[in-house]
């Protein structure tokens, strides 16, 4: 046999109830405290940390903080910090005398935070016995440190050279694979703070409560920024004033206070990946790219492949010219030859292949001006919902109108649009899905939409 020296050290404790049996308050409170330690546990491993629900600053409607009497207002909201620990605010006003720490005393930026606190049970080895003596409450404090630091939200690095497959990605994010390697990625940092316990809780400004004055386990929520009041005006605000780290308002004594001007709340804040915006952002509801919604010969894919469109049908379209019309608008600098454009697939006279040849576009105005084949329509200033795609006068004389063509025997046409080549206002560039494509997880970002029908024989005709 083999002994081992395995550490068997429990780390939950309740305690086991038997018939008849005079309780004590140690054998409850044991089972309530193992609950939430599970709870905490529990909450860092599957939720971990940050931003669940709300914890936002009440703006105007010209987005700059809306202050009463000096104290901007947080909304209603959950978060959990680094140990877990549920912070529950049920919303209501801040002034800088509420926050917990040292207030400011210069001018700049702040990071609001939010931090677990606590009221324990007050003493009970004297008589009388207190209503409080009998509870445990729990809240939150805020605090403001000075600077904001963006959140970092990115994908961890992936060494150069290094094959990180989706089985290795998953292991060494959970920490199945630890150890400082630089073969791959790192692990996450949810996993150090597991083994972590809480610190020292502190005397908040409130005397019966203590709170957890960690910075990094407390959740940021907002940048704000701070100004000194003193030198500050009757009257209502105007925003000149507040562009110089100004402030113009009612108060009463000089000092440091909360400037009416734009605050980041959502750069600095973390955030908690619930399973509804889990699932948002596996169906690529976060971006909203720019897709092809409808097609001027839709009817004609509509038919299927087999179905060849009738010369006169296809004759009467194509000189009128092919519309395409976009989700949301796409910079009409983007939208020409090299990006929209038609092909025709004709038979080759001498071998049985397949012969494509794009369709030259553009047409001469009324006024003697050549106009450029591929059209912007819907133009908003620089934006375009959509464009038409016209082929050149000449080739629709020769191919079309005229009397020999290539395309008399039948042919079918392939209309392209390069989707990396298409930008929105945003600069992203098209989903290249069909029109109607539904699914999650289908998007085809800067992919080519492609649409293709045949076009039947010409008709013989008497000349």
């Amino acid at each position: 046999m083999h002994s081992t020296d395995l550490d068997r050290s429990a780390w939950s404790l309740r305690p086991h109830f038997t018939p008849r049996q005079a309780l004590t308050a140690e054998q409850l409170n044991a089972g309530l405290d193992d609950e939430t330690a599970r709870q905490r546990l529990l909450n860092q491993a599957i939720h971990g940390y940050g931003v669940v629900l709300g914890l936002g600053l009440v703006t105007g409607d010209d987005g700059y903080l809306h202050l009463h009497d000096d104290c901007l207002e947080v909304t209603a909201g959950l978060a959990l910090d680094r140990h877990g620990r549920m912070l529950y605010w049920p919303g209501g006003r801040l002034h800088l005398d509420d926050l917990a720490g040292r207030p400011p005393r210069q001018e700049g930026h702040y990071t609001l935070s939010v931090h677990y606190a606590a009221r324990p049970p007050a003493g009970d080895d004297c008589p009388p016995v207190t209503e409080r003596s009998r509870w445990r409450a729990e809240s939150v404090v805020f605090t403001l440190r000075r600077g904001c630091d963006d959140a970092d939200r990115g994908c961890p690095h992936h060494p150069r050279g290094a094959c990180v497959g989706r089985d290795e990605y998953l292991c060494r994010r959970t920490g199945g694979r630890p150890g400082d390697l630089d073969d791959t990625v790192a692990v996450s940092d949810d996993v150090p703070w597991l083994r972590r316990r809480p610190g020292r809780l502190v005397p908040a400004p409130d005397d019966d409560w203590v709170y957890d004055p960690d910075g990094e386990v407390a959740v940021p929520l907002a940048c704000v920024r701070i100004c000194d009041l003193a030198n500050r005006h009757a009257g209502e605000h105007d925003h000149d004033n507040e562009a110089e780290g100004g402030y113009a308002g009612h108060g009463h004594e000089p000092g440091h206070g909360y400037c009416p001007v734009q605050p980041g709340s959502c750069e600095v804040r973390p955030f908690v990946y619930r399973n509804p915006l889990l699932y948002e952002l596996a169906d690529g509801c976060d971006v909203r790219l720019p897709r092809v919604n409808e097609i001027s010969w839709q009817d004609w894919i509509d038919d299927g492949w087999p179905a060849k469109v009738p010369w006169a049908d296809f004759r009467e379209r194509i000189e009128e010219g092919l519309e395409i019309r976009f989700s949301r608008p796409v910079l009409v600098s983007t939208l020409h030859e090299a990006s929209v454009f038609l092909t025709a697939v004709v038979a080759h006279p001498d071998v049985d292949y397949g012969e494509p040849r794009r369709v030259p576009t553009g047409w001469q105005g009324y006024d003697g001006e050549w106009r450029p084949g591929v059209e912007p329509i819907g133009v908003d200033e620089d934006l375009a919902w959509g464009v038409r795609l016209r082929p050149a006068d000449d080739w629709l004389d020769a191919e079309v109108r005229g009397r020999r063509s290539n395309l008399f025997e039948g042919a079918h046409f392939e209309l392209t649009v390069r989707g990396q080549l298409l930008r929105d206002e945003c600069g992203r560039t098209l989903d290249a899905r069909p029109v109607g494509a539904r699914g999650p997880r289908a998007a085809r970002p800067g992919g080519d939409f492609v649409s293709v029908f045949q076009v039947a024989a010409r008709p013989a005709a008497n000349y």
